[in-house]
């Protein structure tokens, strides 16, 4: 797809690279970008809570990731038949309750990790309405469908937005100085507030993170139009999902090649290509792999990896957490 002339590229090239830890966190779009990275083999850990959306969860989930803390099973609730947190996605429940929590903590470890190596921290903000659990006083990722009397919503103002995000910011940098901070607004629609309300929605997290920029520096925090992209290059229905909200996979691709031309060098470019074209191959099934051409797919398919590791030994471990991840030769 060619760019159009509304959203260009930023000028921030070498930001990503490959070998340079990321984290990933916010809503179901970071799923998108994530993939995206994941496929293009770069060192990324995308979402250890699954989509989170407000401001307010997205700073629950960054304190439970720097302080490394254990998912107690007894906190967990049971919804038809699965475990469950409040503080994950539904994508992270099992029939058992140990073994829900002992996921959750493996998850967690993960993203603490990651937050601690990273070169670039990604938040993507989706909404300011926030979740509360009345009982606990806790604010909740996922309500999880329980009953709505259980739960009071925060709206938040934009001088709520700001202090929240500042909070972020200055949890992330007092943990790993280094880190290196984009926010970003989710172009999913939240029709559940009206369009309108949408609109203001994402006003108000537009006009809290360009405080938050101008506050810190944008060399410590910046900003990627990944809503305007949708908004504004994009601007018809076709470039939406079934369901009217989300992005399809022709906006997402096309969001994410502004995003590669905005943060990749020349030579992180180059090596993504090739990383790309690997995992396409490797993302295809091997129907019988036990069959002469199964074995021979097989082979080929550990050349191009040794090939490809040898020209870039900072793949290897990527290379390894997507085969864990992927089952490539299934």
């Amino acid at each position: 797809m060619e760019f159009r002339t509304v959203i260009r590229p930023l000028c921030r090239q070498g930001l990503v690279e490959h070998g340079k830890p990321m984290l990933l966190l916010g809503s179901c779009f970071t799923d998108n970008i994530g993939k995206c990275l994941r496929d293009d083999l770069f060192d990324v850990e995308v979402n250890p809570f699954g989509p989170v959306y407000n401001p307010m969860s997205v700073l629950r989930s960054l304190e439970i990731l720097r302080d490394c803390q254990s998912i107690n099973e007894e906190g967990l609730i049971e919804v038809e038949g699965l475990y469950r947190s409040f503080m994950f996605h539904s994508r992270y429940s099992a029939a058992d309750r140990a073994q829900a929590a002992d996921e959750m903590t493996a998850s967690v470890l993960s993203g603490h990790e990651a937050l601690k190596t990273a070169s670039v921290v990604f938040v993507t903000l989706g909404t300011t309405r926030a979740f509360r659990h009345i009982v606990s006083g806790q604010v909740v990722a996922n309500c999880h469908k329980q009953p709505a009397g259980e739960f009071e919503i925060q709206n938040l103002g934009l001088d709520d937005a700001v202090a929240v995000l500042k909070e972020c910011v200055e949890l992330i940098r007092g943990f790993n100085p280094l880190a290196k901070i984009v926010f970003t607004v989710s172009p999913l629609r939240y029709l559940e507030s009206g369009a309108h309300g949408n609109q203001l929605i994402k006003a108000t997290l537009l006009l809290a993170v360009d405080q938050v920029v101008k506050a810190f520096g944008e060399d410590i925090v910046s900003y990627f139009p990944a809503y305007e992209i949708m908004m504004d290059d994009l601007r018809d229905y076709r470039f939406y999902a079934e369901d009217m909200k989300h992005p399809s996979s022709q906006a997402v691709d096309y969001i994410y090649e502004i995003f590669r031309a905005s943060y990749f060098s020349p030579e992180t470019e180059k090596v993504a290509a090739e990383a790309r074209a690997l995992t396409r191959r490797l993302s295809h099934r091997i129907v019988a792999s036990s069959t002469e051409a199964g074995s021979k797919e097989i082979a080929a398919r550990q050349r191009a990896i040794s090939a490809i590791t040898e020209r870039y030994p900072k793949l290897t471990d990527a290379i390894r957490r997507y085969n864990d991840k992927n089952t490539l030769f299934k």
